[in-house]
């Protein structure tokens, strides 16, 4: 059985890139292989790069490789910002770069414009912002209350951005795999912009709420011009000034003045409740709006704010109800960007064999989904 001799520095890196070490650790003698005690075997290597998520190849590097993204990386929900970024953000985001430069292509050959929307807007006015999110999406201030519920709001907000060529894709998982849960605390969305082939990146691990909040905020961020990783939040202190003017932005979209302060007047009792139903946004997001339009003041709000905190880890965990996988997988991949697939699979511009990739389906799962997509007239 052959040992194979690995820097100890780089199998230190790749234990510090999962969540969670003392599983690692109890599976693989890694503190001896990094004293030196013992080297690995070539198959324990491969067991072990498995395990961290890690391309076999960096084992064999002189040096630690420097992952970092050429992304901002906004402060996370908890005080201290992540000081790298998890093998599993990684992944996701390499994996939307690769479907956007099949986007990219894709619109330049069908539709053939640019978005004259993207990187529109330079200034600090979060109200013009929103009147531009209300233009593109062609919706109305009122638009949320005229929804049954948060999943029908965020599922009109995608097929409104699809109308305008944002691809939007919505997953709670690294690709499908149901043992690596995208982290919350680390964030809850990214976007690329591109003035052919913007995309959005949702995390479904959070709440609805916080899922519709994250998406107009990244809109923003187009309009803008600016791509980032963002913990999209009302209560999200950023040191950043665009992200703060998307978040501003987003409140604004969300819970418009004119139509919140007299929502606000005519309810004498569980006035969060019953507005953030209205509006479609969590309670704190109602708080804090209520705050700045000088309706509470701040001892009210940080009242409301201990209580809520209690329960924040449950409003920021998805209950799955164990829906049907290829609904499931349509919120995954979004209509936009199957609709292309299927569109360059009939027209024989790319093989199967690049749409699994794409997809990250096995071949009969993802022959299934389109049979399903073209049934139901791509939904």
């Amino acid at each position: 059985m052959v040992n194979v001799i690995i820097k100890p520095q780089i199998i230190e890196w790749a234990l510090q890139r999962v969540a969670n070490e003392e599983k690692i650790l109890g599976k693989f003698p890694v503190k001896k292989w990094i004293s030196g005690e013992k080297n690995p075997t070539f198959k324990q290597l491969e067991a072990f790069a498995s395990a961290t998520y890690t391309p076999l190849g960096y084992f064999f590097l002189n040096e630690v490789p420097n992952l970092d993204l050429a992304i901002p990386h906004y402060r996370t929900l908890s005080d201290e910002t992540l000081e790298n970024q998890s093998p599993d953000l990684i992944e996701t985001i390499h994996t939307m770069e690769r479907r956007q430069e099949f986007m990219k292509e894709y619109m330049k050959e069908n539709i053939g414009i640019e978005l004259e929307f993207i990187n529109s807007f330079s200034g600090n006015n979060p109200q013009t912002i929103a009147a531009k999110i209300y233009e593109i999406l062609n919706l109305q201030e009122n638009w949320a209350s005229i929804e049954k519920n948060y999943d029908d709001a965020l599922k009109l907000l995608i097929s409104k951005c699809e109308e305008q060529y944002i691809t939007v894709m919505v997953n709670g998982i690294v690709g499908t795999n149901t043992t690596r849960k995208l982290n919350v605390e680390e964030f809850r969305g990214f976007v690329l912009v591109d003035k052919v082939a913007p995309l959005i990146f949702i995390n479904a691990s959070d709440s609805k709420a916080a899922q519709i909040f994250t998406l107009i905020h990244e809109i923003a961020h187009l309009i803008i011009g600016s791509t980032a990783i963002v913990a999209a939040s009302p209560l999200n202190d950023s040191d950043g000034d665009i992200e703060k003017l998307c978040n501003r932005a987003a409140v604004e979209f969300l819970c418009p003045e004119s139509i919140f302060i007299p929502s606000w007047n005519e309810i004498s009792e569980d006035k969060f409740e019953k507005l953030s139903n209205k509006f479609k946004v969590s309670k704190i997001v109602i708080a804090r709006r209520a705050l700045d339009l000088k309706l509470i003041n701040k001892e009210e709000f940080f009242r409301f704010y201990t209580i809520y905190k209690e329960m924040l880890s449950n409003l920021n965990k998805e209950k799955s109800s164990g829906g049907n996988f290829y609904n499931t997988t349509r919120r995954r991949l979004g209509n936009l960007f199957t609709s292309a697939i299927d569109y360059k699979l009939k027209n024989k511009s790319i093989q199967y064999t690049d749409a699994y990739k794409l997809t990250g389906l096995k071949a009969h799962t993802f022959h299934n989904y389109i049979d399903r997509f073209n049934k139901l007239g791509g939904w």
